[in-house]
């Protein structure tokens, strides 16, 4: 289970076999703007939460060097948190195994949360409702991003559909 057309499929799976209603951030929800590209790869409902999250596959280490790279259409805020990482690692202070995913966790989840309504809308159907952050990684990543969480301040999460070669982490943003 490496790339994402085997990887993402389970993501779904994990979320629908919990109750949830799940939204494909490519097929289900549709940008706006020319920055359309600045949303959730999910949208996950159940009664009154919504989960705004992103997913990694395990082809995407969370050592490589573009999550550390300011993109164009960064927010500033997004930015700092790349660059905070960067900087942490550069002096030996954080693991890139785990500074990775606190880019993700720090930047990323809370930036598509910020563009709701921005670069795109929930779907029709949901109706606003308690918002939380998910990050689904592979199973094996799962300490890493444990730590990660712990360092991002988030010492309260849910952890859904460990064991069948993935983790979604649903934490308060």
């Amino acid at each position: 289970m490496s790339g994402k057309k085997k990887f993402y499929p389970k993501v779904k799976e994990s979320f629908v076999a919990a109750g949830y209603t799940f939204f494909d951030g490519d097929q289900d929800i549709k940008g706006k703007t020319r920055q359309h590209r600045r949303k959730p790869d999910y949208i996950a409902v159940r009664d009154d939460l919504i989960i705004i999250g992103e997913i990694k596959s395990p082809k995407e280490s969370p050592t490589s060097g573009s999550w550390r790279r300011k993109q164009p259409n960064d927010s500033v805020e997004f930015a700092k948190v790349r660059q905070d990482i960067l900087d942490l690692e550069s002096a030996g202070m954080l693991d890139p195994n785990i500074g990775g995913h606190g880019i993700i966790i720090r930047g990323q989840i809370p930036d598509y949360v910020a563009n709701l309504g921005v670069t795109y809308d929930l779907p029709a159907s949901i109706k606003v409702a308690e918002i939380k952050g998910g990050y689904t990684v592979p199973s094996e990543q799962t300490q890493n991003v444990k730590v990660a969480l712990s360092n991002c301040g988030k010492i309260k999460y849910q952890v859904l559909g460990n064991g069948n070669g993935l983790a979604t982490f649903i934490f308060e943003l």
